[in-house]
């Protein structure tokens, strides 16, 4: 089978999504299909327009890009043509995208089996931004029947968007959450190598993900100061990389509130690094801003290491999470955030026995598996 991934941005822009899709397309590569990724050149200036990484063809565009990144319009969508007329599937990743939309939309006109992944429903009727849920939410509204339109196969992450899809817009939806490396089973325990790479003393507290105001690092950092004074051998670790103003933002903010020796950057780190952080953590948080946030990969590596985690509401993964009873799920709120990472800490043990309930996390040959699954039998 010819498969071809469509989205606005691929490896090396990081990103949960932009993983997600690469690690599907790899595993489908290892089943055997030719798999195609067609893709817009931001983030990948410097990279071959045309390259195979892993078994996949690469195939960038030139595209403008707006303000907003779902805002991007392709203009050399002529050039990959002959990709889309060759494809025996075609798989767009997220409605919000009219980039996604206008390949999608000549793939259908091509009569190609178009399947859609319906990530973040009408999450800007929530968005903290007044201006971006005005104007926003009525295009996002649009583009989602226009995506419907193409679909001749729904996919979602999580039951909550399912429920959604079905009630504001009539689609039937199949649930396929997303994997998890193999590794995050096979590893052994990595936390006494950590703290020793790192030199990392105490409880460890830690956000790992994408450096962006919307992330909420500096909600984490004010409810770390009430969290410092009832816990003082405790530590906050920050991983990751992007918004470097608003990482500078965040680092002169725990100087100003006396936590500058307690807060520790070690910026982006290796998946391995990355699972050592985890196991040497006595609660990760997710102290997410950003409404859209559907379904984060980190949930699934933090549970399948068997470590506690913490999400802030105001977001689709926290109305999931917080159904499922996997993870202690909170008010975006300084207090309140720093009292239940409080309670974690004190009733931290060796297994996560404050994750009331467990999920099935598949690995993401296992969600290959399904993708094809479900496509054959379209």
């Amino acid at each position: 089978m010819i498969i071809v991934h469509v989205n606005e941005t691929y490896w090396p822009v990081v990103g949960g999504l932009e993983r997600a899709i690469q690690s599907i397309a790899e595993e489908l590569t290892k089943l055997g299909h030719e798999v195609h990724v067609i893709t817009s050149r931001f983030g990948a200036i410097n990279r071959s327009n045309e390259e195979i990484i892993n078994a996949v063809y690469i195939h960038r565009i030139k595209a403008l890009r707006l303000y907003y990144k779902d805002l991007m319009i392709p203009i050399e969508s002529f050039k990959v043509i002959d990709v889309l007329r060759k494809a025996d599937v075609v798989i767009c990743w997220s409605q919000n995208s009219y980039f996604n939309y206008k390949i999608c939309d000549k793939a259908k006109r091509l009569r190609k089996l178009v399947a859609v992944y319906f990530l973040g429903v009408d999450y800007l009727k929530d968005h903290y931004n007044p201006l971006i849920k005005i104007f926003g939410y009525p295009y996002q509204r649009w583009i989602t029947q226009k995506m419907a339109n193409l679909a001749d196969i729904s996919f979602v992450t999580n039951d909550y968007e399912r429920k959604l899809l079905k009630e504001k817009y009539f689609i039937n939806s199949i649930t396929l959450p997303h994997g998890i490396d193999e590794a995050y089973y096979k590893l052994s325990n990595a936390a006494t190598s950590f703290r020793m790479k790192y030199n990392v003393e105490g409880k460890v507290i830690a956000f790992i993900g994408r450096i962006h105001p919307t992330k909420g690092v500096d909600l984490l950092i004010k409810a770390f100061a009430e969290v410092i004074k009832k816990e003082p051998s405790a530590i906050l670790v920050i991983a990751g990389s992007g918004d470097r103003r608003y990482l500078k933002k965040c680092l002169k903010l725990a100087e100003k509130i006396g936590l500058k020796e307690r807060v520790k950057y070690f910026g982006y780190l290796s998946e391995e690094d990355k699972i050592g952080l985890i196991d040497a953590s006595d609660v990760v948080v997710l102290p997410s801003k950003h409404a859209g946030e559907s379904y984060p990969l980190l949930v699934n590596e933090v549970l399948a290491r068997g470590r506690r985690l913490i999400i802030t509401k105001g977001n689709i993964a926290s109305k999931w999470i917080e159904e499922s009873g996997i993870a202690k799920v909170v008010n975006a709120d300084p207090q309140e955030l720093s009292q239940a990472i409080i309670d974690e800490l004190k009733h931290r043990t060796d297994k996560a026995t404050g994750i009331r309930r467990t999920i099935e996390i598949p690995t993401w040959r296992d969600v290959a598996h399904k993708l094809l699954e479900f496509l054959q039998q379209t």
